[in-house]
């Protein structure tokens, strides 16, 4: 296991999984961010009742 962790490769596919997912996050369109975050307001307030 202490192999894995340091070996090159599994840095550079956590690294590339992680860029990965900041870019999917940053490049993700505006009206997609809204829907995404409505969902989650609208479902606080479900619950909230």
């Amino acid at each position: 296991m202490r192999s894995i962790v340091k070996s090159s490769f599994f840095w550079q596919f956590s690294g590339g999984f992680v860029l990965g997912a900041i870019g999917l996050l940053a490049l993700q369109p505006a009206e997609a961010r809204q829907t995404f975050a409505s969902h989650f307001e609208h479902s606080a307030s479900a619950t909230a009742r």
